[in-house]
């Protein structure tokens, strides 16, 4: 079995010759990078170092998969905010925006051709045409719709709204919903084996998992029936007070942090009888950016003991995380099926 047929088995509830060593969440790091001469922001607006950035995880490092693209201010920029680009392991900034309140929310109707947008794509077909005939999966990025409208309004500001104005987030929250529909019907075009969904701002810690539930779990749900990829939500940090409902929101999986058990998404998976496969959950900031590699081995191994259905980063990878560590995942998933 390929590497292509492995993840998407794995993702789709299949059989699986061995668990899947791949990052669901964007891997850009500096090392690879000063191998290559490539850096960011080219990498950001060239499709073709694009590409290159997201496949050096799996050339150097043995990565089941291939990553694009490396910040999450892409949408927010085609709407309208103005983004800073950043420099080397600086990532995008979006430094401001034009709307006020969840009623000045609109889309423009020229959306999909703005910004970096036509970029990620024409650097999914490079990479198509680059790693098909090897069967490496690709695997896509694109913002939630909840983080989405947060950016477009500021956090707080919205945070904020949501105490005084539920039915103008609610509204607003919708027609983020419908612009992103459309970005996934041009991300089904470009035909990634997997796209990673990055809500962020519905952790736990920051929204009350009861407006997660009332408010962002039916726009999820309408997102993820337009994919013909296969989607996989992301959340950060301990995102065990929300499990279940984004385990019922249609997606092929859910990316965890270190700090969410598998058992007890497990044990939620059996009692909604949820098909949502669980991918992660090797710490970033701590194991995989700061530990030895045997320390990433030895983490690696008690989640394929617990039974992860894709071993990977926990969150999007550290820039300046060693190479040798995401060997060492590979590593461990190799030498838990020797």
């Amino acid at each position: 079995m390929n590497l292509k047929e492995n993840l998407n088995n794995a993702l789709d509830e299949k059989e699986v010759e061995k668990t899947p060593a791949a990052s669901i969440t964007s891997v850009a790091l500096m090392e690879s990078m000063d191998k290559m001469g490539i850096h960011f922001p080219e990498g950001h607006t060239d499709p073709e170092k694009m590409a290159k950035i997201g496949a050096s995880a799996y050339e150097y490092a043995g990565v089941e998969g291939i990553n694009i693209p490396f910040d999450l201010a892409i949408e927010s920029e085609a709407i309208g905010c103005t983004v800073d680009l950043g420099y080397g392991e600086k990532i995008p900034e979006i430094t401001s925006t034009p709307f006020e309140e969840p009623a000045d929310i609109e889309i423009p109707d020229d959306f999909l051709e703005n910004g970096r947008i036509p970029v990620v794509g024409k650097s999914l077909q490079i990479l198509h045409e680059q790693y098909d005939d090897k069967n490496v999966p690709i695997i896509g990025g694109m913002i939630g719709p909840f983080t989405l409208l947060g950016q477009l309004l500021g956090i707080e500001n919205l945070l904020k709204y949501l105490n005084t104005d539920l039915y103008e987030v609610e509204d607003a929250l919708d027609i983020v919903g419908d612009g992103l529909i459309e970005l996934i019907h041009v991300l089904n075009e470009c035909e990634p084996d997997a796209v990673c969904m990055y809500e962020p701002s519905v952790a736990a810690d920051l929204l009350d998992p009861a407006i997660f539930h009332q408010l962002v779990c039916p726009v999820l749900e309408s997102i993820s029936e337009e994919m013909e990829f296969r989607g996989v939500l992301h959340v950060c940090g301990n995102s065990t007070p929300i499990i279940k409902d984004m385990l019922s929101c249609g997606f092929k999986g859910i990316s965890i942090e270190d700090s969410v058990d598998i058992n007890y998404i497990k044990q939620a998976k059996k009692e909604l009888k949820s098909p949502t496969q669980i991918c992660g959950n090797i710490s970033t900031n701590q194991t995989l950016f700061m530990k030895s590699p045997k320390e990433v081995i030895d983490e690696s191994l008690i989640a394929l003991e617990k039974g992860v259905d894709v071993l990977g980063p926990s969150c999007c990878v550290a820039p300046h995380t060693p190479l040798k560590n995401m060997q060492a995942m590979v590593e461990a998933r190799d030498k838990f099926y020797s």
